[in-house]
């Protein structure tokens, strides 16, 4: 008996063992949390989508990208190749999110910076500066450090979110005010109005200043509207000094000086009969104060704004812009690839600087995201910058 139940014991241990080395994956029902590089090159390589205009050519932006996996911090350091001023512009840039409601976005660093994307997007202009030499911007070079906290409101179908901030900056003029040479572009080359338009110069020195505002989104079926505020009161001005040859004697501009700005833009896009829509669009400056230095400057003129006006012709630290655009699709028709064409009614007045409102009307014709306008400006006496009518080619890549 005893060898018997050895016998077994040896069998049941062989079966055991064998078992054991016919299947020796372990089941682990651990909790594994899966995370991505904070650090990573965007396109494998850093590379950014690259813009282009007469001023700085081709701008290559190249740099590592820092995302956390909780979203709190989403930060680039950059440095933007500027092909046509041979330049490379270092910046250390992005967002940081102390709680689910609040951002801080900064900015350090050189750049070439604008007042004027308001009236295209950077997709729009690249495009209409490569193929028409059409350079909706005026631009000036600088050092600047910015920081925004700002805290989202979200009571009902609005979101408000108010901000406050502050901005240093060293800034300087770029191009010249006869233009020799620009970068290339398959039309409009050497145009005084197109890629050699003169760039205006804006005053070398520093601005200090502190910045208040909110925007405000709406989305309630098919109204989409947006505003945004902003107010900017300088704390500390320094220009270089500017003097001129006067018969009495050398005049000289004050190279320092406050001022207070406050920037309105508006949008309102609304459904009326069937598919018809009706969008506005609102832009304004206001300044007080001893009055802003050129680089505080906003500008009208051209296809985006006042189509009969030279592109970016008026300007200053004053500025009223306001258009309706009434389109009517023609659902009767319907076009391969494109879908069904449309005419647009437009209605536009402006006026910045000193120079008296200028008022356009026009109608359009278009399909998808491309149209034609043609607009003509009703007064008897145009200003010297002003045309009596104008056709443009336009699009929307707003998608």
């Amino acid at each position: 008996m005893k060898r018997i139940s050895q016998g077994l014991i040896s069998i049941v241990l062989t079966y055991a063992i064998a078992a054991g080395a016919q299947d020796t994956t372990a089941i682990d029902t651990s909790y594994v949390e899966y995370s991505d590089r904070a650090i990573s090159l965007p396109l494998g390589v850093g590379l950014r989508i690259p813009t282009y205009d007469r001023v700085n050519g081709v701008t290559l932006p190249w740099g590592p990208h820092v995302e956390t996996s909780n979203g709190r911090i989403d930060v680039d350091a950059l440095v933007r190749y500027r092909s046509h001023l041979g330049n490379w512009d270092p910046a250390l840039e992005g967002v940081l999110r102390p709680g689910d409601a609040n951002e801080l976005r900064f900015l350090v660093g050189r750049g070439t910076f604008t007042n004027d994307a308001w009236i295209r997007g950077d997709l729009l202009n690249s495009l209409a500066a490569l193929f028409v030499g059409s350079d909706a911007r005026n631009y000036y070079r600088g050092d600047k450090a910015t920081a925004r906290l700002s805290h989202a409101l979200m009571p009902g179908s609005f979101v408000l979110t108010p901000f406050v901030g502050f901005n240093f900056e060293r800034d300087w003029s770029t191009g010249d005010l006869v233009p020799t040479r620009s970068p290339w572009s398959f039309f409009g080359r050497s145009g005084a109005l197109r890629m050699r338009r003169p760039n205006p110069p804006v005053a070398r020195g520093h601005i200090a200043s502190f910045v208040v505002g909110s925007g405000l989104e709406l989305a309630t079926g098919d109204l989409e509207s947006k505003l945004n505020l902003e107010l900017e009161q300088s704390v500390h001005t320094h220009f270089d000094e500017v003097c001129f040859a006067l018969p009495s004697g050398p005049f000289c501009l004050p190279n320092d000086g406050s001022f207070t700005q406050g920037t309105v833009h508006a949008s309102v896009k609304f459904p009326t009969f069937g598919t018809q829509t009706f969008t506005f669009t609102g832009h304004g400056v206001f300044t007080g104060g001893s009055g802003a230095a050129a680089q505080r400057f906003a500008y009208l003129g051209g296809a985006g704004t006042l189509a009969t006006v030279d592109l970016l012709a008026l300007g200053g630290d004053q500025l009223r812009f306001l258009q309706g655009d009434y389109v009517i699709p023609l659902e009767k028709i319907q076009l391969p690839y494109v879908g069904n064409p449309f005419i647009a009614l437009r209605y536009a007045a402006g006026k910045a600087g000193t120079m008296d409102y200028i008022q356009n009307v026009g109608v359009g014709v278009g399909a998808s995201f491309f149209r034609v306008d043609f607009t003509m400006d009703p007064a008897r006496n145009r200003s010297p910058v002003s045309h009596r009518s104008a056709v443009t080619f336009g699009a929307d890549l707003s998608f």
